[in-house]
């Protein structure tokens, strides 16, 4: 699962004229918002019925992908990884867990702030 941080992909993209030391830092910014949904993708799973290892399943990962830093936040393939139908639901139940778009909705402001008080620190 890809999750897209739009707004904040746009302002990040007008900080990288202020050069490696604000790249570094939305970096940052980006990978902690990444771990806070992951955390709160993990809390959400604990305790669903018959997939005992599905939070330690859901991972993350920022890198950039020719100017854009991008975070990937998910189960992982395979495994325990597979059961992410618990998202989605199938045929016989509903889903069983909150929307993950939820949860980076929920930080991509937090992060924004964030990256408003990187401008600030350069300006």
């Amino acid at each position: 699962m890809s999750l897209d941080f739009g707004d904040l992909e746009d302002f990040a993209r007008d900080l990288d004229h202020q050069g490696a030391k604000v790249v570094l830092a939305q970096r940052q910014v980006v990978k902690k918002g990444a771990l806070n949904v992951k955390k709160r993708l993990q809390d959400e799973a604990q305790g669903v019925a018959h997939a005992p290892g599905f939070p330690r399943s859901i991972t993350f990962d920022v890198e950039l992908q020719g100017d854009e830093l991008v975070a990937e936040i998910g189960p992982e393939k395979g495994g325990s990884g597979s059961l992410a139908l618990l998202y989605l639901g199938n045929s016989k139940t509903g889903a069983r867990l909150p929307e993950p778009m939820l949860a980076a909705d929920a930080e991509a402001e937090t992060m924004l702030d964030y990256l408003g008080k990187v401008a600030e620190d350069i300006g």
